[in-house]
């Protein structure tokens, strides 16, 4: 069994006797390596970003939130990895290269010769040239994620500066550009603003109130179909 094979069997296994704890003996026993070995590729995984956690019975996953292993092909990983490198002005875009870099790192651990090679190869894709992340791109996501209001200035189509304080809705994409979708306060009203004309974006303490948006006009479905239309 490979160093890798052995990581994806620790993982496996601790998910499927979560929550029970399994002691370090018991997983050494099964995979057939020593206690140390077990203890270093767990201390591995977790500096990885596994959520492995003990106590005094032993080691255990917390499965919250965590998706299966994800087995990618060659030619998977790259398009993963040109699709998050070039795509800078979506508002995942941060997220998006936090998890390549989970992919790349655990690629460059691998045994085998050409997965390193190919992880040196995603990560140039990754730091290549491209569209430039935008910096309030993080910070609307996170609006959207957790339904607080957010702050921002906004530079409309003429250049003119506004200050906003905006209810988040959702994100759309269009051919070209994201965009949020959200009620504007300063407007009363909905409004759909390209995330790459946000700067200085800043969450507020404030959860964003509900509200009926099928009586605004424009409404939100008429704001999403314009949002799609690409002059």
């Amino acid at each position: 069994m490979t160093r890798t094979d052995r990581l994806l069997a620790l993982v496996e296994e601790l998910r499927a006797g979560a929550p029970r704890p399994c002691a370090t003996g018991e997983l050494a026993a099964l995979l057939g390596v020593g206690e140390r070995t077990i203890e270093r590729d767990l201390e591995d995984l977790r500096e990885a970003g596994v959520p492995i956690k003990a106590d005094g019975a032993g080691w255990f996953l917390d499965t919250a939130g965590t998706l299966p292993p994800i087995v990618l092909s060659p030619v998977e990983a790259v398009a993963l990895a040109t699709a998050v490198g070039r795509d800078g002005a979506s508002p995942f875009a941060s997220s998006g290269r936090t998890a390549l870099l989970k992919v790349i790192g655990a690629m460059a651990a691998a045994d085998s010769p050409e997965d390193r090679r190919l992880a040196e190869r995603i990560r140039a894709l990754l730091l290549a040239d491209g569209a430039q992340e935008v910096p309030a791109a993080a910070v609307v996501e996170e609006a959207v994620a957790t339904r607080r209001v957010v702050r921002f200035a906004y530079a409309g189509r003429d250049g003119t500066r506004t200050e906003r304080e905006v209810e988040p809705v959702a994100f759309v994409t269009g051919a070209r550009d994201w965009h949020l979708i959200g009620w504007c306060r300063l407007r009363d009203a909905p409004r759909i603003f390209r995330i790459d004309r946000i700067r200085e974006a800043a969450l507020l303490e404030e959860i964003a109130p509900p509200r009926d948006y099928s009586r605004a006009t424009p409404n939100v479905t008429d704001l999403l179909a314009a949002a799609l239309r690409v002059d």
